[in-house]
């Protein structure tokens, strides 16, 4: 797009951060560093006895780690049972194998409607930790974990719950997909060196490196000038929204090198939990060749463009029938999976003489055998309208 036409033009954005018990989402080098220097060592001292922050203060059978925010906290050096705290927690845990080692879930888990409870649906029937964002320490206490792994949180929030129960609790973070990676792989190698499953972090990670340069490498070497231009309309934050919805640092658009205009919007200024919100106007200046609907909200994205409305009558995707679902990829934070299952569509519908030799449904269950330890496909398609094209005359 020629930047001359945004000159006098003004965003209006609806930038809603998330304040509360929430850290810094996209780390720091700093911090990353920290956890590589303070991986494992065993702790000093005679007895089991508690710090000022609640913690134990270290013997022969309890062993000291850093977490992702830098605190060292002392946790056994036998761990048999592990509760996942805070929205993506325990996708985590269940992306890293421990299925199995699962004290008890939030009650908001047991609808059982992300992807990692559709895997695992057993996880459902464990004792309820109490409400989402947090459990309650009662709840917790019963279900006698030996470890607590908490995300979205700041070092006070975490040594609060670590007081409460007596139990330890480690920080990790669930960053955004396209530009914090390294964060979130921070993440699953502290979970895989204190539950001995380094081994199988280093086996996602490598699978989602390789998936991401197999999308650039294909998608790499066409001219911007002959890139259609692309918007992801309809994300969901907490909740259902309309084509204003968007993310502009959309990671399958920066996976496949796509000409995506919501990308000029300064990435200081959004939140990848509370999302960002265009004007309409907007949207018709950028008047994008594609449009894809993340399918959360296509039911509201159907009533926004729907016949005789300024989007409907002025849209070029909408009148040449160029509108695509993809799956629900925010449910609780980010399910990292159907972001990557999306990309491999999203490649085939931009570059489809390039991506002519790769089944997007195949690649889907690839992606779920990887991440959840087997296919859910047959529990995702009856109600799902995912990977479609949508026409004008649906609306």
């Amino acid at each position: 797009m020629n930047r001359s036409k945004h000159t006098g033009l003004v965003f209006s954005l609806i930038l809603l951060f998330y304040l509360s018990s929430c850290g810094n989402p996209g780390g720091s080098q700093e911090r990353q560093d920290q956890i590589r220097d303070g991986d494992r060592h065993i702790a000093a001292g005679s007895r089991l006895s508690s710090d000022s922050r609640g913690q134990p203060a270290g013997n022969n059978g309890s062993v000291a780690v850093r977490d992702i925010l830098g605190r060292e906290v002392f946790i056994p050096s036998r761990i048999n049972r592990v509760a996942g705290l805070r929205a993506g927690a325990l996708r985590l845990l269940v992306y890293m194998d421990l299925a199995d080692r699962i004290a008890g879930v939030e009650q908001n888990e047991k609808r059982g409607s992300t992807p990692y409870m559709k895997a695992h649906p057993e996880l459902a029937q464990l004792p309820s930790l109490g409400p989402s964002m947090g459990g309650d320490a009662e709840l917790i206490l019963k279900s006698k974990p030996d470890l607590i792994f908490l995300t979205y949180t700041t070092a006070g929030d975490a040594d609060a719950l670590q007081q409460k129960t007596g139990i330890p609790v480690i920080a990790l973070e669930c960053t955004e997909f396209g530009t914090a990676r390294d964060t979130l792989f921070a993440s699953l190698k502290l979970i895989g060196k204190i539950m001995d499953r380094s081994g199988r972090a280093d086996t996602l990670i490598n699978y989602i490196e390789n998936s991401i340069a197999e999308l650039n490498r294909r998608s790499s070497g066409t001219a911007e000038s002959e890139k259609p231009l692309v918007y992801i309309g309809g994300v969901g934050y907490s909740g259902s929204y309309g084509i204003n919805s968007t993310q502009p640092f959309f990671p399958p658009f920066m996976f496949l090198n796509a000409r995506s205009p919501a990308s000029e919007i300064d990435k200081r200024l959004i939140s990848h939990v509370k999302g960002t919100h265009i004007d309409t106007e907007q949207l018709m200046l950028w008047n994008p060749d594609i449009l894809f609907i993340d399918e959360s909200g296509l039911n509201l994205v159907k009533q926004d463009l729907r016949r005789g409305t300024a989007l409907f009558n002025r849209l070029k995707a909408v009148e040449e029938n160029r509108m695509y679902t993809l799956l629900p990829y925010n449910n609780y934070a980010t399910n990292y999976e159907m972001v990557l299952a999306n990309a491999w569509f999203a490649g085939k519908i931009l570059y489809p003489e390039k991506f002519s030799d790769i089944d997007a449904d195949e690649k889907t269950k690839e992606v779920y055998r990887i991440f959840l330890g087997r296919d859910i496909s047959d529990e995702i398609k009856p109600s799902s309208s995912a990977f479609r094209n949508i026409s004008k005359n649906e609306l």
